[in-house]
């Protein structure tokens, strides 16, 4: 798409169209590739990304995936709490790793582990780190298993190409 526009002297110059957000907030165009100085309010680079993100569609329809897609609002206050801390840096946030703690003995407690007080276990980020690091578990559970009995442990572990990790 093209169009002409006249430039700052008054002359007709041919342009060609370029992505933007234009909404009745802001008193400019904010263009998608460079910000002007006037540009860099955070309200109005919020409205474009928030504007920019409707058009992914309703998150609550989402019936194609694994995936959870609706949260209470108690959930998204928590998060709202929560979103400066460096989840792994346990050691800046401890208390950050307490309830993480608890889900992995409550975990441990519906999967009917002998002892969910001893259980060990930690958060991920994606399912992709989840499924690796219980395969790391695996493995380290089965060479000691192994290593009792007196036979190799160098494992010969396979996975389909569609599997998460």
């Amino acid at each position: 798409m093209a169009f002409i526009m006249k430039n700052k002297s008054g002359n007709s110059c041919y342009r060609e169209a370029v992505d933007i957000h234009s909404s009745l907030e802001l008193s400019f165009i904010l263009h998608k590739y460079h910000l002007r100085v006037d540009e860099k309010k955070s309200r109005n680079v919020f409205s474009a990304i928030r504007d920019e993100l409707i058009l992914d569609g309703d998150s609550r329809q989402n019936l194609a995936t694994f995936c959870q897609t609706w949260l209470d609002d108690e959930i998204r206050e928590l998060l709202n709490l929560a979103i400066d801390k460096n989840m792994i840096y346990k050691d800046e946030y401890p208390q950050m790793a307490e309830p993480e703690g608890r889900c992995v003995r409550m975990l441990s407690d519906s999967w009917s582990f002998p002892d969910s007080r001893h259980t060990l276990g930690c958060s991920t980020i994606g399912s992709s780190e989840a499924a690796m690091l219980g395969r790391l578990a695996l493995k380290w559970q089965w060479c000691k298993k192994r290593e009792v009995q007196g036979k190799s442990t160098e494992p010969d572990l396979r996975s389909c190409a569609n599997m998460l990790a």
